[in-house]
């Protein structure tokens, strides 16, 4: 078996800002601000190191139990936001899912996401793709605020799966921030960027060098089992 560790914002679906909207929108109720908005990029990051980088903004310290409250308001409010924007699911993304889904596929769709498991939940049924994913063996944000500590773990827990047989060619990270990048490298891994997506070009990904680059995921999902197979 190889796994497919897939990334949800930029990769799968695009949200239209309801995930930032519904963080921002708890931290304005949580802090009693008029205003508020993030003063760095949330590409490629954990919900759990957003969290902290902005409570500690706010209050020059962030307590594990006060990022848990801000996490918890903000699974109640994302899908209040959801609806809200206008987002979509990127191109030929549900026929891949669909694909490798199948009965006797040696790929598993996974997740490692910056996001929290119940945020990746909250996302991917609101776009009806929940169903193409294994939540058992994928890991998620709110696990670490370091996105390498994410493929450390996950490479852990199949490693231990597998009776210590298993190395990290088979697994195959696929993201669109070099965050996504670093995060494979940190294991060994290759990781695939799909541009469709992503706020970052072709001469953004040249310093960490992914394994491949694709404008979108191709038309037909063999081509890319193919790809995979070929490495």
């Amino acid at each position: 078996m190889k796994y497919l560790m897939w990334d949800i914002d930029g990769t799968l679906i695009l949200t239209g800002g309801a995930g930032k909207d519904a963080m921002i929108n708890v931290i304005k109720d949580y802090y009693f601000l008029d205003a508020f908005d993030f003063t760095s990029s949330l590409a490629g990051r954990t919900d759990s190191d957003i969290i902290k980088s902005v409570v500690t903004r706010l209050r020059g310290r962030c307590s594990s139990a006060e990022a848990a409250g801000l996490l918890i308001r903000y699974h109640m409010e994302l899908p209040k936001q959801l609806p809200l924007h206008k987002g979509r699911v990127l191109k030929n993304v549900e026929k891949t899912l669909a694909y490798f889904a199948q009965p006797g596929s040696k790929y598993l769709n996974c997740l490692l996401t910056g996001n929290t498991r119940t945020g990746s939940q909250e996302k991917l049924a609101y776009y009806g793709l929940d169903k193409y994913f294994s939540f058992d063996h994928s890991v998620f944000g709110e696990v670490s605020e370091k996105r390498e500590e994410l493929a450390r773990i996950a490479f852990s827990r199949f490693f231990l799966m597998h009776n210590q047989i298993f190395s990290p060619e088979q697994m195959l990270f696929i993201g669109d921030t070099p965050n996504d990048v670093k995060c494979a490298h940190s294991i060994g891994a290759r990781c695939l960027v799909v541009l469709d997506g992503s706020g970052y070009k072709r001469e953004n990904f040249e310093a960490c060098q992914p394994w491949k680059i694709l404008d979108h995921l191709p038309d037909e999902p063999q081509e890319l089992e193919k790809l995979f197979d070929e490495a």
